[in-house]
Order: C-alpha cells, then sequence, then structure tokens
C-alpha cells in the first residue's frame, strides 16, 4: 500500500503545513488591522505580528511551509483525475491555484529578498508601493488577501468540521472569518490612504529606497513570470494529457443505487471517478481518507484491488466490520467494479463515524405486527370499484394513524393489510407495549369507522392482528427507486402466522408470550394456548385476546393516550 501511505503522507504534509501558514496570514491581518490606529501603529506592530517569522527559524518554518505545501498542492493537482467537485472543493482549489501567481511578486520582494541581501522591507515601503506608485497592484493585492483567507478557510473548515466539538463553535467560528479580513482590509485602505496624502505633501514620504539595488526589481517580475508560466503548463500538460487517457479503453464502474453504468478513469480513486460521472456521493472531508462517508459496499470485485492499509481499517473500523466495505477515495480499481453507497450523498459531518443504524441491515430485537382485513374480497360484491378503494383508503388512514400515535413504522403492504414494526429506536421491550398500544389504537379506530360507514357496510370491517417479539433482519429493502425499512427471519414469519391464528381463535388479537413478558403487560385474563408454528420445530405459547379493550399499557405514549382518553399508566 506504498500509494495509500504516499497520499496519507501528502495529506498531512498539506494538513500541517496549511496551518502554519494560516497562522502567519491570520497575525499580518492583525497587523493590517492595525492600520486603522495610525501608521506609526501598524509599523510598531511587527514586532509582534511579523518580525518572528524574519529571524531564521521563523524564516526556516515559514518558507518550509509554503515550498512543502505549494508542492503538496500542486502535486495533488498533477495527480487529480477528475474535477467533477463539490462547489467548496472548486473554490478552494481554483483559489489555491491563483495564490501563486498573485503573490509571487510580493513573496519575492519582501520574503526572499530579505534573506538573500541586505535589503528588508518595511510597512511604509511596501503601502507607498501599493498606494502610490502602483495601485492597481495594491488593489489586486486587496483582492488577493480575500482569495488567501477564503483558500485557508475553507481548508480549516473541512478539517475541524469532522471534530464533534466544531459544531458548537462554528458561529463563532463563521462570525471571525468574516470580521478578520473585513477589519484587516478596512486597516489597509485607512494606512494607504495616509500614505498618498503624505505623499502630497511638501516634505513627501520619508521613505529610503536606496537599499533597492538595480538587479531586485528585475528579480521580482522573473520571478512573478516564472511562476505564472508554470502554472500555464502545468494547465497545458494535464490537458494534453486528457486527450490521451479520452482515447484509452477504460474498465467500467457498476454504481447503486441508480444501477449507474460508467468508465473508469485510470489510475484514479473509485472516488474521482464517480463524481467525474456525475454521480452525487458523500464525501465530508472531500476525499482525504479524514472521514468514512465516501464508504461503499463492494459487490463484483476489481481483481487488482489492494487489500486496506492499517490507516483505512482504522477509520472504517469505526463504522463497520465487513471486510466488503471499502473507501471509495482510497481505492484505485484497474478493472471492472461493482459497488453500493452506503452513505446518502447529502451526508453531513455527524455521519462521519457513526455506526451505521438499522437502514443497512442489522440484526434486532423488535416487536413485528401484521395486521389483515378480515374478508376483503366480499367488498367488491356489488360495489363499484370507486367504492371499493375509497373504502380501503379510509381503513388504512387509519391504521396508519394509529402507527403514528404508538411509535409504529410501517414495514410492508399486502393489498388488505400490513406488516408494522416497533422498537427499531427504543428496544424490544418499548416496542412490545408500542406494539400492543398499537394493536388496541387500531381495534378503536376501526370501530369508529364502521360507525362511519355503517349506512354503506352494516356488517363493518373486521381485522385480525398477530404480535410477536424477538430478533429479525431489518434493513432498506425492495427496488432501489423506493425501498422501504422491512423486516425478515423467523420471528417475522411467527409474527404473520399468530395474525392467520386469529381466525381459528375467533379473537382479533394473538400475542406471543414473548411480547408478553417484553412489554410487562398482564395477559393472564386471557386464554393461553399452545401452537406449532409452520416451518419452526417447536410449540410456542400464545395469548388469545378476546376483549382488548380489557388491556391496560404500562407506557406514556402522548398522543395515543389523547386519543384513547386513557390514563397514562
Amino acid at each position: 500500500m506504498t500509494w495509500f501511505k504516499g497520499v496519507k503522507m501528502r495529506n498531512q504534509l498539506r494538513l500541517y503545513s496549511g496551518v502554519i501558514l494560516f497562522i502567519y496570514v491570520t497575525g499580518h491581518l492583525f497587523n493590517h488591522m492595525v492600520g486603522l490606529i495610525s501608521l506609526q501603529a501598524m509599523q510598531a506592530a511587527t514586532v509582534v505580528f511579523t518580525d518572528p517569522w524574519q529571524t531564521w527559524p521563523g524564516i526556516v518554518l515559514l518558507a518550509g511551509a509554503l515550498l512543502v505545501h505549494a508542492g503538496v498542492v500542486l502535486w495533488g493537482f498533477w495527480s487529480r483525475r477528475s474535477f467533477k467537485l463539490k462547489a467548496w472543493e472548486a473554490v478552494q482549489l481554483v483559489f489555491g491555484l491563483a495564490i501563486p501567481p498573485l503573490l509571487a511578486a510580493h513573496v519575492a520582494a519582501n520574503g526572499i529578498l530579505p534573506a538573500i541581501s541586505p535589503y528588508e522591507g518595511v510597512y511604509l515601503e511596501v503601502l507607498s508601493t501599493f498606494a502610490v506608485h502602483s495601485p492597481v497592484r495594491g488593489f489586486v493585492m486587496g483582492a488577493t488577501v480575500l482569495i488567501v483567507w477564503t483558500h485557508g478557510c475553507i481548508g480549516l473548515h473541512s478539517w475541524l468540521r469532522l471534530q464533534p466539538w466544531y459544531a458548537r463553535y462554528q458561529p463563532l467560528a463563521f462570525s471571525a472569518a468574516l470580521v478578520i479580513p473585513a477589519l484587516a482590509l478596512a486597516g489597509y485602505v485607512a494606512a494607504s490612504m495616509r500614505v498618498r496624502e503624505l505623499a502630497q505633501r511638501p516634505e513627501g514620504l520619508q521613505v529610503d529606497y536606496s537599499r533597492v539595488e538595480p538587479w531586485m526589481p528585475d528579480f521580482v517580475y522573473n520571478t512573478e513570470i516564472g511562476v505564472i508560466l508554470f502554472i500555464v503548463a502545468l494547465l497545458i500538460a494535464r490537458a494534453v494529457r486528457g486527450v490521451f487517457i479520452a482515447k484509452s479503453t477504460k474498465p467500467r464502474l457498476s454504481y447503486s443505487p441508480g444501477n449507474r453504468k460508467v468508465d473508469l478513469l485510470p489510475n484514479a480513486t473509485l472516488l474521482e471517478s464517480i463524481r467525474a460521472a456525475g454521480i452525487p456521493h458523500a464525501s465530508i472531508c472531500g476525499g482525504r481518507g479524514r472521514c468514512s462517508t465516501c464508504r461503499v459496499h463492494i459487490g463484483e470485485c476489481a481483481v487488482n484491488l489492494l487489500p486496506p492499509d492499517e490507516d483505512e481499517k482504522k477509520v472504517l473500523a469505526r463504522v463497520t466490520e465487513s471486510p466488503s466495505v471499502r473507501l471509495a477515495c482510497q481505492i484505485r480499481p484497474n478493472s471492472n467494479i461493482e459497488v453500493t453507497a452506503l452513505v446518502p450523498a447529502d451526508a453531513n459531518p455527524s455521519e462521519a463515524f457513526s455506526k451505521p443504524g438499522y437502514q443497512q441491515g442489522k440484526e434486532l430485537a423488535v416487536a413485528i405486527l401484521f395486521v389483515d382485513l378480515r374478508g376483503s374480497t366480499t367488498l367488491s360484491e356489488d360495489r363499484l370499484p370507486f367504492d371499493v378503494v375509497f373504502l380501503l383508503n379510509q381503513f388504512f388512514a387509519e391504521l396508519a394513524q394509529a402507527l403514528s400515535e404508538t411509535n409504529g413504522h410501517y414495514a410492508q403492504f399486502n393489498g388488505d393489510g400490513l406488516m408494522a414494526i416497533y422498537g427499531l429506536e427504543s428496544g424490544p421491550e418499548q416496542g412490545a407495549a408500542e406494539a400492543v398500544a398499537g394493536a388496541l389504537a387500531m381495534l378503536r379506530r376501526l370501530s369508529k369507522l364502521n360507525e362511519k360507514i355503517r349506512d354503506e357496510l352494516s356488517d363493518g370491517l373486521k381485522i385480525g392482528i398477530g404480535i410477536h417479539t424477538g430478533e429479525a433482519i431489518v434493513g432498506s429493502m425492495g427496488p432501489p427507486a423506493s425501498p422501504i425499512i422491512s423486516a425478515l427471519g423467523d420471528n417475522a414469519n411467527v409474527a404473520a402466522r399468530l395474525e392467520a391464528q386469529t381466525k381459528e381463535f375467533g379473537v382479533p388479537l394473538v400475542v406471543s408470550e414473548d411480547t408478553a413478558k417484553h412489554s410487562k403487560i398482564n395477559f393472564s385474563k386471557f386464554p393461553k394456548h399452545k401452537i406449532r408454528v409452520k416451518g419452526r420445530e417447536g410449540m410456542i405459547t400464545v395469548y388469545a385476546v378476546d376483549k382488548p379493550d380489557k388491556l391496560r399499557v404500562p407506557i406514556s405514549l402522548p398522543a395515543w393516550q389523547q386519543a384513547t382518553n386513557r390514563p397514562a399508566s
């Protein structure tokens, strides 16, 4: 995994060097702020904000950070295979490429020259150059301040947003990001106006240019031109390489959801290929391997896909134990590969290291409720299709309301009945009690509906409900365009069999003993039976609830209590 270690090191070098440069820039802007007071105060403030960087340790640290950061960023730009980026990434990249040409002359004059010659620039000389001799360059430098600051803030934010504590201080950080450059520019403008005013007085500016040797302007100019030509050459080389890449034969990527089939870019990360195809895909950290939001499940795998590095394993260990899950930003498939995204494309930072919930598939102890409408086929006799659909829609509206009142989750629809899951978030004990409350709410609402439709259906609608609690495989299932959270497994099958058992016992509700134990509801008043369930060995104990109104549910569900006018237990 030499490549991954190299990328990891480059990301760390970019981060650490960027932090050093951001500290320097922040101090530089604070020095500009002092210009709101006076030129003398501005010059005096350099002792705190800029002079430490002009010592040999400061020069080495700053120059090293500048060279490392520029080199790492330019190499990353060259090695990147796709420029389909999120807006913040695109802004950071464009500003990052613009900074070297914009700052080349300034760095050469005020950074390199003082280090290689007796020349030492002071604020008054620099301001006079910008304010009096070259106001256009002065305006460009003001704009460059905003570009540099924005580039740094984006990078810092993309790093810190993955820290749990950062969300609390983000409004404060955002305010500082606006106020600091605003005050710095105000100080810069105020100082420049003061310099222009002094330049118009008879005594003029007390600026000593005798230390400027003839070769120095050419050195500054040539440095600027050299940097610009280098950036232009890099852009041209990338464009030429892109032409050859476009003509090459590429392996294919099968991407779900959406069943998209697109070309893989040569020697690109999976994330780059996904983005190049215009497929929205989560990546909070921008593909730097700091979070896990770009993770995918590998299906038909590329034969030469390298195993995860220890660092990638550490990131993945926070969210999954599956060996089939990889970070899209850290693998470079070179043959056909099939992947499924595991995180929504609009993921937020809180999902960066959160354990995946039941949506992606998990074995959970839940309460499962099946309800079925009795004699549904007779509804169509002597009735228009419109009337049948109207009756059924009212019926399911009442069931849906009962689920809403009792924290039930609709999981399946079969034409004249449905399946619901309870306890997805609250656990099996609370879920079992809520499932019983849900059954009572359904029966109560059905009774009221029957009163309402008595003239249309004299016998009324009747239902059977079965409830069982136990381990089930829960997850998002179904067609990619319309998946739902559902459950399957032996215990889901038992709940369906209990619903059918209501016909045998002639009761509206059958509850398993497991549900009774979990819910802590007293079912001793009702007949107890041992039954054999098809597909399961042994007998299970159930309660046939003939008079559901005798049940007392020991939970507090405000919506259900209000709807049933029951006192809170």
